[in-house]
């Protein structure tokens, strides 16, 4: 890449080359009062050294000659439709989301600093306490974290029992268990 600036000369004024004077007629025009002020003149001083920039600053003024001489015509009603017609629409969707991203860490904000900032009432104690008579226990501790009334597994006879007075029934076990019996060389379920 070509470089368009050359670094400051000897008394501190910039001096632009041919090519970067170019850009400045391309960008600008051919009026030096258009052109940026860090760089108009040493553009100037260019202009009146070098023949080549002398040649492209001539025909840079013809052709601001030439635009400057073109009709301005206003667009007609249908193109400007047209043209309205093609540009980009906002959306208000959009527009509420932004909106409501924006609210609502701004209400919650304000929240937090109304309930800090808030007047806060002391809660009114009571000045009678009830009182509870707590009585001494004379049980053991185990009789006290025991469960409460009768023990089921006392009463109720398991399987398979041989205790003949809580009536257990005289159950003979099968050879296998039922569910791993074969029926035609599949397993039960």
């Amino acid at each position: 890449m070509s470089q368009t600036r050359q670094p400051d000369g000897p008394r501190g004024a910039r001096t632009v080359s041919l090519e970067r004077l170019g850009e400045l007629l391309d960008a600008y025009g051919a009026a030096p009062e258009r052109w940026p002020e860090a760089e108009r003149a040493a553009a100037e001083d260019l202009v009146r050294r070098s023949p080549d920039a002398r040649a492209r600053m001539e025909q840079a003024t013809a052709l601001d000659r030439l635009l400057d001489a073109v009709p301005v015509v206003e667009p007609s009603p249908a193109l400007v439709a047209q043209v309205l017609g093609a540009a980009p629409r906002s959306h208000p969707a959009r527009a509420w989301r932004r909106a409501l991203a924006v609210a609502l860490p701004l209400a919650a904000a304000a929240t937090v600093v109304l309930w800090l900032a808030s007047e806060r009432t002391e809660v009114q104690r009571t000045t009678t306490v009830p009182v509870v008579a707590i009585g001494e226990y004379t049980s053991p501790t185990d009789v006290l974290l025991g469960s409460y009334g009768i023990d089921v597994s006392d009463t109720v006879p398991s399987v398979g029992c041989s205790d003949s007075e809580l009536g257990c029934p005289n159950v003979n076990p099968a050879r296998k268990p039922y569910s791993q019996g074969r029926i035609l060389g599949r397993l039960r379920a």
